[in-house]
C-alpha cells in the first residue's frame, strides 16, 4: 500500500471516527439536558463531555490535515469550489466547538436554565448537520 493510499484510508477513517464522535457528543448533551443542575451526574457528564469534545476537535483537525495532504498529492486542483466549501466549514466546526459548544456545556454543568440546555443541544446537533454536509461536499463533488 503507497503513502497515497494510506492517507485516504486515514481519512476516511477519521472522518467516521469523528462522526460518532459527534453522535456520542449529542447523546450526552442530551443526557446532560435531562436536569440541568449542578449535580454529581452532571459534573460527570460534563467532564465525559470535555473529553469528547477534545477527541472530536482533534478528530476534526487530522481529517482537514489528511484532506489538505491529499489534495496536494492527488489529482484536485483548488479552483473547486466543494474544497473551499469543505474547509470553511472544517474550520468553522472546530471554531464553534472550541469557542461556542465548550463553554455551553459548562454553562449548563453550573446549573443553567432548561434554555441553555436545550442550546447546547441544538448546538450538538448542528455540528452533526455540518459533518453531514462536509460529508455530502466529499463524496458527491457537486462543485
Amino acid at each position: 500500500m503507497d503513502f497515497y493510499r494510506l492517507l485516504v484510508v486515514m481519512h476516511i477513517g477519521m472522518a467516521l471516527v469523528l462522526f460518532s464522535v459527534a453522535l456520542t457528543s449529542v447523546m450526552i448533551a442530551v443526557l446532560s439536558a435531562v436536569k440541568p443542575d449542578p449535580d454529581q451526574a452532571n459534573v460527570k457528564l460534563v467532564d465525559r463531555g470535555n473529553i469528547i469534545g477534545l477527541m472530536e476537535n482533534m478528530s476534526a483537525i487530522v481529517v482537514t490535515l489528511t484532506g489538505v495532504i491529499l489534495v496536494f498529492m492527488g489529482s484536485w486542483s483548488w479552483s473547486q469550489l466543494w474544497l473551499w466549501l469543505s474547509l470553511v466549514v472544517m474550520a468553522f466546526y472546530s471554531i464553534m466547538l472550541t469557542f461556542i459548544t465548550r463553554p455551553a456545556r459548562l454553562a449548563v454543568a453550573k446549573g443553567g436554565s432548561a434554555v441553555k440546555a436545550g442550546m447546547q443541544v441544538l448546538f450538538q446537533v448542528a455540528h452533526v448537520l455540518l459533518l453531514i454536509v462536509t460529508f455530502a461536499f466529499m463524496l458527491l463533488k457537486p462543485f
